[in-house]
């Protein structure tokens, strides 16, 4: 009988790129996939620390799944990904009968390092490769997966260093895949039938800049996305996250002129308070930011925002927190990800600022934050009702009767179809707009 495996995972589409390419290893050394942990001869937990609660949820995953350890003393219990990282021996200091505690850069060494953890029973694997010493896993889908969708990796870390955030510390410093092998990975991705691709990076923004800056045959991320529409077969690009300090005018002239990019960008904002955003080290102010989104809009009429807010930050006051309101009323968003602040290690906000905002004051506002965002995305999902949008179908819909997909402005759309239009991007006449998705139907 072949061993079994279990990965639980928690965080950004990075992390769930991880998951699947540790899965996809341990595949091919023989272990098949349980859908449940207490079937399961090896179980991870894929972890995030980009905010504490997620932290918190780990430990209560590792504590719970102690039982099955003692249970069956040679099942191989290991953590991995950003929080692994963040505590490494810590971790099993706090939890001795963890096996395995592996950081991001290592889990093209997952099959090896549970071979050796079961040997020593306890491996910690945290240190940061060299950047020249970097090497990308990327492993295309098996056969039997054949989706639709795929993330691909074009870069990993961070050099900014914002106040709150965690990710240089986890994740590490910028280190850019080169051009030419994603062109290829991309291409090959089209050929197993994937319609659309995810670029993925702490900061896309930055991918090629400063890298080899004697290299003329150096790219930059405007570039590269011209040649994978150019040179690969894929329908529709993505790409996350960008930081609007490094969005470019070739950037946004690329919304205008290339057809296969999705109408969708994600700027993380954080605030919209100037004070705010010069604590949180950001490096730009509300009117660049603002200037960012007009030209996008010139360029792309049809561009859906989504944003990443931040509220309670260190210091912030009712007329800093009234900034943002201000600013979600002026974009108007389609969507946004909220977060109440919380110290995280390491960060020059944990260490040197003082976590002023009372947590009752903070919850407050991240509803009131919420409920303005809630309005605002009803009244513009409601606005595209007559519109025809191009929808990539996924799949049968959670209520069943109908499938879903995403448009290219990233909204969910239910409609009436059948399994022949999975992994087809067809018109959808959209007739209802409702609070979380779209309802529709097939044109023409």
């Amino acid at each position: 009988m072949s061993p079994k495996f279990y990965i639980k995972s928690y965080g950004c589409q990075m992390n769930e790129l991880d998951t699947s390419q540790m899965g996809r290893l341990l595949k091919a050394e023989g272990y098949e996939s349980a859908l449940e942990p207490e079937a399961a001869d090896v179980i991870l937990i894929n972890t995030c620390s980009v905010r504490e609660k997620a932290s918190q949820k780990v430990y209560s995953d590792v504590g719970r799944f102690r039982s099955l350890k003692l249970k069956n003393p040679d099942l191989v219990l290991g953590v991995t990904g950003c929080q692994a990282q963040a505590e490494g021996m810590h971790l099993q200091k706090r939890f001795p009968y963890l096996d395995l505690v592996l950081g991001p850069d290592h889990t093209g060494k997952i099959a090896a390092l549970i071979r050796q953890a079961r040997e020593k029973k306890s491996v910690t694997e945290v240190g940061f490769e060299k950047r020249q010493d970097y090497r990308f896993l990327n492993l295309l889908p098996d056969e039997e997966e054949n989706h639709a969708k795929a993330f691909l990796t074009i870069m990993k870390g961070c050099d900014n260093f914002c106040s709150f955030c965690i990710v240089p510390f986890v994740r590490g410093r910028e280190v850019c895949r080169e051009a030419d092998e994603i062109v290829r990975e991309v291409q090959g991705l089209a050929e197993r039938g994937v319609v659309e691709v995810t670029l993925l990076g702490q900061n896309v923004n930055s991918y090629g800049v400063g890298r080899h800056a004697n290299d003329p045959g150096a790219v930059s991320f405007p570039r590269l996305l011209r040649r994978l529409s150019e040179e690969t077969a894929i329908q529709r690009i993505r790409f996350t996250t960008s930081h609007p300090k490094d969005l470019s005018d070739e950037l946004i002239e690329e919304f205008a002129g290339n057809s296969k990019l999705a109408q969708h960008f994600h700027l993380p904002v954080q605030s919209g308070s100037d004070t705010v955003l010069e604590r949180m080290y950001r490096e730009y102010t509300r009117d660049h930011y603002l200037d960012c989104l007009s030209r996008l809009r010139r360029a792309c009429p049809q561009i859906a925002l989504s944003t990443d807010i931040i509220v309670g930050f260190p210091g912030e006051t009712e007329a800093e927190f009234q900034a943002t309101m201000d600013l979600l009323e002026e974009v108007g968003y389609d969507s946004i990800y909220s977060f109440v602040y919380s110290p995280r290690p390491k960060t020059t906000a944990a260490l040197y600022f003082k976590d002023d905002v009372p947590e009752t004051t903070k919850k407050h506002r991240l509803s009131v934050l919420q409920a303005l965002q809630d309005r605002i995305t009803l009244r513009k999902n409601l606005e595209k009702t007559g519109q025809v949008l191009q929808v990539l179908v996924e799949g049968p819909s959670r209520q069943g009767e109908t499938y879903c997909g995403r448009s290219s402005q990233n909204h969910a759309v239910h409609f009436p179809g059948e399994d022949a239009d999975v992994g087809r991007i067809l018109g959808i006449k959209i007739r209802h707009g409702g609070p979380n998705s779209l309802i529709g139907e097939k044109h023409g």
